[in-house]
């Protein structure tokens, strides 16, 4: 199996301890300057025909805004929840895995539900053993997902800063690698390549709206286009961590309740998130649940695509009018996540 371990990537990153994060060699400071020279539209390009074998080019659809009531004008939907295991985590989760070296006790994720699944699916591929740990929060969808793909799964915790840390316990016994949900180099680096893809499917987009959670996903797109395009993060009122960041300047810790509770809902952004968002992030703007569930139905009325509440939050903004184009802006929405039991069809 082709790595770059031993290339350009090797021995320049480590993530950084705060209260969400993995433990770290380097200082935060260290590792947050580092981090913009290597999660950038080079290295994205670099990494993408690595893990091409493994994902798919997600479609990206034009419709007319007014099909959803607003004011007309191009809006490009980024089908990102049509991606394997139902979310733009599987491209991070297999950057990690064929970018790092795995050792014998394999690897171990600490999830809300997405990111376990995608390391689980991505292991799985690879011959991997994984481990993973969602808190009781995350849905019977992300967790029927974990176990269909082999991983073994472990319920520890409320929230998932709970199951990071028990998921740090036992990386530190067992020698097993932590695939970190997003504030990892090559987590960001795997996510931005949906910004690579999105920017030839929509090169007349004027702006890209993304959810923000712990920040990988909008990390990696912003870092793709880099002030090219105007790139904003969507957050849940309530979990503000991006908002809450700049204004601290720094990483902070934020509350931690919404309808998207396990998928946009760490207790902080990440600190290499935060150097990536900090620098290349245009705006970020808050919806409400309310917001949240009728993007979620319209999108399903509308267009009948179904997609968890963290996936529509980036859709909501649009829709409540958090986020106003101009008048005939190409407006691009990635919907991700698509591991939820809003549609059943045992009924």
């Amino acid at each position: 199996m082709p790595r770059l371990a031993d290339g350009w990537l090797a021995g320049t990153m480590s993530t950084p301890r705060t209260t969400d994060q993995a433990p770290s060699a380097q200082p935060p400071e260290s590792a947050a300057a580092t981090v913009l020279t290597v999660v950038t539209s080079h290295g994205i390009r670099t990494v993408e025909p690595l893990i091409r074998p493994y994902v798919r080019r997600t479609p990206a659809i034009t419709v007319d805004r007014a099909e959803f009531g607003l004011a007309p004008g191009p809006l490009v939907l980024k089908l990102e929840q049509l991606q394997h295991s139902g979310s733009f985590k599987a491209r991070g989760a297999f950057a990690n895995l064929l970018l790092r070296d795995i050792p014998e006790g394999g690897v171990v994720a600490a999830s809300g539900g997405n990111h376990g699944a995608a390391v689980a699916f991505a292991a799985q591929a690879l011959g991997i053993r994984a481990r993973v740990y969602v808190p009781h929060v995350s849905s019977p969808a992300k967790i029927a997902r974990i176990r269909d793909y082999g991983a073994e799964l472990i319920v520890a915790g409320d929230s998932y800063s709970e199951a990071l840390v028990a998921s740090q316990e036992w990386a530190a016994g067992s020698g097993a690698l932590p695939i970190h949900a997003y504030d990892q180099a090559e987590t960001m680096l795997g996510a931005g390549t949906l910004g690579l893809e999105l920017a030839g499917q929509a090169p007349d987009a004027a702006c890209v709206l993304g959810s923000v959670g712990g920040g990988g996903l909008l990390g990696g797109v912003a870092a793709w286009y880099a002030g090219r395009t105007r790139v904003v993060g969507v957050e849940p009122e309530g979990a503000p961590t991006l908002t809450e960041a700049l204004r601290a300047g720094r990483p902070v810790d934020a509350e931690v309740g919404s309808i998207a509770v396990d998928s946009l809902a760490p207790r902080r952004v990440g600190e290499l998130t935060f150097a990536i968002l900090s620098r290349y992030a245009d705006q970020v703007v808050l919806v409400d649940d309310d917001a949240i569930r009728r993007a979620q139905h319209l999108l399903w009325e509308r267009m009948r695509l179904v997609a968890e509440p963290g996936g529509c939050a980036a859709l909501a903004a649009l829709l409540s009018g958090c986020y106003q184009p101009a008048p005939g802006e190409t407006v691009a929405v990635v919907v991700s996540g698509a591991n939820t039991t809003a549609v059943d069809f045992s009924r």
